[in-house]
């Protein structure tokens, strides 16, 4: 696949925090190495991406993916959308690349989330000076306070953050209690935070799910008798896996109460790991990601009478409402309509949340490169909105197969676990069947040599190796 190279264009940020712009931008259907449509982004951002695949090599899928990922939890709470009446909707996201051993997923992941976890640097020195004058008080007498000029009262400090690495929802849960603007997770395999679930009891999963819809819940802790309320909760999850590990993941039950579907996951065709270069990328671009983040954290939310923080809130202009309408009549009712498979029902209503979340994280994001005004979805950002999600129903179609394929791996041991050492095509069906194997498919797995397992000794006849 080939790619214009630019490496001597001049490097001219844009994203509203310049008075210059970069206009010099692959166009919509220009030869690209990604099928991620980059015109969602800004100018600035697509900048950003294209130029860290240029001289860095990562793949543009992966970096677009983890970069609206990272914008979106910078948004955090301070944004929302309002599509119907009771329909307010935050830019909650999970997502998941997916890619072999050393195709380069973990790169473009790092340095996406590196602007939060530099202002998560910052915030720790400040909370350790916090904490050092918190326990100077501590050991004070009322006395002394009065002489050092320290107030009767003082609060614990309490440690701001937009990055949770630990993998445990009581982790999680405390930093959203602390961080009202929210949090992201960040897993880099996440293997670590999905296999962690149920460990210590059997509702770990259940506040995932509960979480991405952004509404009120309460968490109790029994070991200190703690119950927290969070109002309006935020957690968007960002990591990679391995095809390999996407059926224990995301396949069984998983595949239809929608836990799988509320993950969008990116698996783009790589076949091979990514060439080293010599050439040295300009900092000021990393430098204007760092920008654009601040930029977008530093936004505070409108505060209510009772001091309480109220999201700003969008809604559709009129033509923005329409598009969507037509997307939903015309496109993801069909899909819905046309399948039996719960799964796929599942994606499609997942997809509809999406979309509505697409639609305020392109609005603000364009708004904040100074490329649009912030006070309705526009059409135009409807319109991006959509190709996104048909990008990622189209991620999907690709990862079922892998999904899949896990799961029948899995009862094939099972099967041949249950067959003697020699067995007939009429016995491995009889079992199979009893798995939830079809016939055709047993056939097949014996007639392609049971992925080396078995060899045929006769007609009908098999033995295990």
């Amino acid at each position: 696949m080939s790619y214009n190279n630019r490496r001597h264009r001049p490097i001219i940020p844009s994203c509203g925090l310049h008075e210059d712009e970069w206009h010099d931008s692959i166009e919509p259907g220009e030869a690209s190495a990604s099928s991620f449509p980059l015109e969602v982004f800004p100018t600035a951002i697509r900048h950003i991406i294209e130029s860290l695949h240029e001289y860095e090599n990562f793949h543009l899928d992966f970096t677009a993916a983890s970069i609206l990922t990272v914008f979106a939890a910078a948004m955090g709470n301070t944004w929302s959308v309002r599509f119907m009446t009771g329909w307010v909707s935050r830019p909650i996201i999970y997502m998941v690349l997916v890619g072999s051993p050393s195709c380069g997923k973990t790169p473009p992941l790092q340095q996406a989330v590196a602007p939060l976890l530099k202002l998560d640097g910052e915030y720790d020195y400040v909370y350790c000076k916090e904490m050092e004058a918190y326990r100077r008080w501590e050991r004070m007498s009322a006395k002394q306070r009065e002489k050092h000029s320290f107030p009767e009262e003082m609060k614990m400090p309490q440690r701001k953050c937009h990055v949770v690495v630990d993998p445990t929802v009581e982790a999680m849960i405390a930093a959203m209690r602390d961080n009202p603007r929210g949090v992201l997770i960040y897993k880099d395999e996440i293997d670590s935070l999905l296999s962690n679930f149920n460990r210590y009891n059997g509702s770990d999963e259940s506040y995932f799910l509960s979480l991405f819809s952004g509404t009120p819940f309460k968490y109790s802790r029994k070991s200190n008798n703690e119950h927290i309320f969070l109002s309006n909760p935020y957690c968007s999850i960002i990591g990679s896996t391995q095809p390999g590990r996407l059926s224990e993941q995301f396949g069984g039950k998983r595949l239809v109460n929608g836990f799988s579907s509320r993950f969008l996951k990116v698996y783009p065709e790589i076949n091979e790991m990514p060439s080293w270069s010599d050439a040295i990328m300009p900092y000021k671009i990393l430098e204007e990601w760092e920008s654009i983040i601040r930029k977008a954290v530093s936004i505070n939310p409108p505060i209510d009478q009772e001091g309480k923080a109220n999201s700003i809130e969008l809604t559709f202009s009129r033509d923005a409402k329409q598009r969507v309408i037509q997307w939903k009549d015309e496109v993801n009712n069909k899909a819905y309509s046309e399948t039996e498979s719960d799964a796929v029902r599942a994606l499609c209503g997942k997809l509809e949340t999406y979309l509505i979340r697409f639609c305020l994280i392109i609005q603000v994001m364009h708004s904040i490169c100074g490329e649009s005004a912030m006070d309705e979805i526009e059409l135009k950002s409807a319109e991006l909105a959509t190709k996104l999600t048909e990008y990622f129903r189209n991620m999907e179609s690709r990862i079922t197969p892998e999904i899949d394929t896990g799961m029948l791996d899995n009862r094939f041991t099972e099967l041949l676990g249950n067959l003697r050492d020699s067995f007939t095509t009429s016995e491995a069906v009889r079992e199979s069947l009893k798995l939830g194997i079809s016939e055709s498919s047993v056939k097949r797995f014996l007639r392609d040599g049971g992925r080396g397992f078995i060899k045929k000794e006769s007609h009908g006849r098999y033995r295990k190796i």
